[in-house]
């Protein structure tokens, strides 16, 4: 049986993503020994001859024109187009600049700002259909393992383009899990209850808040969790931590449903 093809591929971003699943180590080669790989420039150099893909895979900020046509093109080719990370889903850090005054932004980047693309951040499912996301910043390599199988079977014809769906429960799940002692009782902001579960509670259970990195729950109560912060921070720091990870801009479509 001929192997499925995939490509993983970079846009504008720090590649933290795949580093994570290079983090794998073994077990990430051995997935990818069940397929062809046709890209993925963090372990090969061969050139990507175009041709036609089961899964396109795709990390990072589609913020020039050549990120665009890439992406457009990696659309085309693929069966399915899987999100990796925060950036490709939500903005990420760099949409930080949406909210501020953009031509100020860069100028702490450029001495001179003629001549200079200043774009508005857009995730990239506001150029292109996308399948599947893998959330977080970085993702977590654990949920590519349990993930991705089942991906490559959506792509068969006994897979019937069935995508796997991530189960709707907030962080809080695994800070329970971890024996974490909850921030919000300790008067800590946190906001954990509201955002995809499935990091792991990494953050709190460093005792940092859950900044929202994966995203609103599809179930996630906003006006209840901006409720119980307001007697932890203020309405400015609320706003100011939801712009770390292209948050805000989610927050802002649910209040308007």
């Amino acid at each position: 049986m001929q192997k499925q093809k995939i490509a993983i591929v970079s846009l504008t971003s720090c590649e933290g993503c795949q580093f994570a699943l290079l983090d794998l180590g073994q077990r990430f080669l051995d997935l990818m020994n069940q397929v062809e790989m046709v890209d993925f420039r963090l372990l090969e150099d061969e050139e990507d001859a175009g041709g036609k893909l089961d899964i396109g895979i795709v990390e990072g900020n589609p913020t020039t024109k050549e990120n665009i046509e890439t992406l457009k093109k990696l659309r085309k080719r693929s069966k399915l187009l899987v999100v990796l990370g925060n950036c490709a889903a939500m903005g990420g850090v760099p949409e930080i600049k949406n909210y501020q005054q953009q031509k100020n932004t860069i100028k702490h980047v450029y001495k001179y700002i003629q001549g200079i693309e200043n774009p508005e951040i857009r995730e990239v499912d506001n150029f292109v259909k996308v399948d599947f996301v893998f959330p977080g910043c970085p993702i977590n390599g654990e949920e590519f393992v349990k993930y991705f199988p089942e991906l490559l079977k959506a792509c068969l014809p006994e897979g019937a383009g069935k995508i796997p769906v991530i189960p709707d429960q907030p962080v809080c799940v695994e800070c329970k899990k971890n024996g974490n002692k909850c921030l919000l009782l300790e008067k800590k902001p946190c906001f954990g209850p509201m955002i995809q579960g499935g990091c792991n509670a990494v953050c709190p259970s460093s005792r940092m808040m859950c900044q929202g990195c994966r995203g609103l729950r599809p179930t996630g109560n906003v006006k209840a969790m901006r409720a119980t912060l307001k007697n932890f921070m203020t309405d400015e720091e609320f706003e100011n931590t939801t712009e770390i990870f292209g948050l805000r801009d989610d927050i802002e479509d649910r209040g308007r449903k």
